[in-house]
């Protein structure tokens, strides 16, 4: 379901990315495991929608380059650009109108 990316990697992976989500994680964060679990539920509200994910600790350019500071952080990639960001939980519905609001659908 995510197509995990890297300092390396991402900037491409947001290029190639016409409407998705990005989330930012730690391994032994059970937030982040949560969110997890919400953007499995919200593929099926948008199934065309990407889905990435970067290790926040591992990648510490990709998280000051899209100021994610802390875990979980969700991002909305509109066109390859960030159009959205927001920390913390959020359940399905709160993301799906994320989603919406920062793509501007």
């Amino acid at each position: 379901m995510f197509q995990e990316v890297n300092d390396a990697t991402y900037a491409e992976a947001f290029a190639a990315t016409r409407a998705g989500l990005c989330l930012f994680f730690k391994n032994l964060c059970p937030h982040c495991k949560n969110m997890g679990k919400v953007m499995e539920k919200f593929q099926a509200l948008e199934p065309e929608a990407a889905f990435l994910s970067i290790n926040i600790e591992e990648n510490p350019q990709a998280a000051g380059a899209c100021e994610a500071q802390r875990a979980p952080t969700m991002l909305v990639i509109r066109n390859g650009k960030v159009a959205g960001r927001k920390a913390g939980l959020m359940n399905p519905r709160e993301l799906h109108a994320f989603f919406k609001e920062s793509s501007g659908l």
